[in-house]
């Protein structure tokens, strides 16, 4: 037991839990956009997540990266190069003017840690931006990769509300994050729980799942599978903000909340 305890930490430390809920919201897309399964695509978000996550968790400098002195992170450190390797080897079969996007939005991830102003460090100092940064990176590689690559990306009625729905499905997920974090982040990131409390977050949070239902009864018609399993969704997303608190076990946040894209997708997949 305690074999497999580590082996699932291992694969919630290194990214890799993270990387399958990229995926299963990319695959959903293509879902949801009736288009054909994207080995290139799907594989590619898969494995850039887990680089991209890993650098955000253990690389804020790159001495620290490149050279870790614990076992556990080197470990974490080569399942990060050989993700590194099939990810460009996944980049090279996609389209041009799609790996333009995917550098685009992984130049806005790394900003997330990086340094890029005189008085502040990085995007996650900016008050309130930490979430949104995060939204805007899951909606845009999840999102607007597939549909680039398969030739059918446009700015219409459709495309513009899946993205939001996808940017609240985000927001909705990073509130357990940010109530959990509360009683480590720095008073200066001005998250969302620092400023207006618990209580009040969650209240916006259920008024994003009412937006997200909404914005779902819009485009899709009332009985179709489509519509049902994004009410189960909806529920699964209030449920844990529910009950999400400062004392939640990281299992709860790093795991069941993380399970919530997959969840769906395989709702999508087989219904």
């Amino acid at each position: 037991m305690n074999v497999l305890k580590k082996l699932f930490n291992f694969y919630l430390d290194s990214s890799i839990h993270i990387g399958l809920s990229v995926y299963a919201l990319t695959y959903s897309t293509l879902l949801l956009f009736e288009l054909p399964y994207d080995e290139a695509v799907l594989y590619f978000t898969f494995y850039g997540t887990i680089v991209t996550y890993n650098f955000i968790k253990y690389g804020s400098s790159a001495k620290r990266y490149f050279f870790v002195a614990s076992a556990y992170k080197k470990w974490i450190q080569l399942l990060s190069f050989i993700c590194f390797g099939l990810a460009l080897f996944y980049a090279y079969q996609l389209q041009l003017k799609t790996l333009f996007f995917a550098i685009g939005f992984s130049v806005l991830s790394s900003l997330y840690i990086l340094p890029f102003l005189p008085k502040q460090k990085n995007f996650r100092t900016l008050p309130g931006l930490k979430i949104l940064i995060v939204a805007l990176c899951w909606a845009g590689v999840t999102v607007v990769l597939p549909l680039v690559n398969a030739d059918v990306f446009q700015l219409n009625q459709l495309a513009i509300l899946v993205l939001i729905q996808r940017v609240l499905l985000v927001l909705i997920l990073m509130i357990p994050f940010e109530i959990s974090d509360l009683q480590f982040d720095a008073s200066g990131l001005g998250t969302m729980p620092q400023r207006i409390g618990i209580a009040k977050t969650k209240l916006i949070a259920y008024a994003w799942i009412l937006f997200f239902v909404v914005i779902e009864f819009w485009q899709t018609e009332i009985y179709s599978t489509v519509f049902f399993s994004t009410i189960g969704l909806s529920v699964l997303l209030a449920i844990v903000v529910w009950q999400a608190s400062i004392k939640k076990s990281k299992y709860f946040t790093s795991f069941w909340v993380e399970s919530i894209p997959i969840i769906w997708f395989l709702a999508l997949l087989f219904l």
